[in-house]
C-alpha cells in the first residue's frame, strides 16, 4: 500500500508542544490584527492552525501531517478525524490558501485577508478545544 501523506510520528509530549506552540501563535495572530499589522496576523494564523491541527491528529492517531507542502494538511485532518471535521477542514483549507500570498507573494495582505483569517482560526481552535483536552 502507497502511503498517501507525509507524516510522522507524533508522542503525548509533542502532541501538549504542539498545542501550546499554536496558542502562542493564535496570541500573536491576535496582537498582530490589532495592530494593524495584516500580514503578521495572516501568517501567524497559518502557523497556528498548521499546528493546531498536528495537535489533534497526533492525539488521535499517533502521527501528524509533516509535508512541507501544506496544501494536503485539511484533507489530512479530516481524513484522520473523520466526517466530524468536515467544518474544520474547510476552516484551515481557507487559512492555508493565503499562505502563498503571505510568504512569497510581494503583495500584501490587507485587513480583509487578516480580518478573515482570524475569524477562521478562532473556529477552528472553537472545534480542536473539543478534541483537544
Amino acid at each position: 500500500m502507497v502511503k498517501k501523506y507525509r507524516t510522522q510520528k507524533a508522542s503525548d509530549s509533542q502532541v501538549r508542544q504542539f498545542k501550546k506552540k499554536a496558542l502562542q501563535y493564535q496570541k500573536a495572530m491576535n496582537l498582530a490584527y490589532e495592530s494593524g499589522l495584516w500580514d503578521a496576523a495572516v501568517s501567524n494564523a497559518v502557523h497556528a492552525v498548521i499546528l493546531l491541527a498536528n495537535a489533534v491528529t497526533g492525539r488521535e492517531s499517533g502521527e501528524y501531517y509533516a509535508d512541507k507542502d501544506h496544501s494536503q494538511a485539511s484533507e489530512y485532518l479530516k481524513e484522520i478525524i473523520g466526517p466530524g471535521a468536515s467544518k474544520a477542514k474547510e476552516q484551515m483549507a481557507q487559512v492555508l490558501n493565503l499562505k502563498g500570498l503571505v510568504e512569497y507573494e510581494a503583495r500584501g495582505c490587507t485587513q480583509k485577508d487578516a480580518a478573515v483569517a482570524t475569524k477562521r482560526v478562532e473556529r477552528f481552535f472553537s472545534w480542536a478545544e473539543e478534541i483537544l483536552p
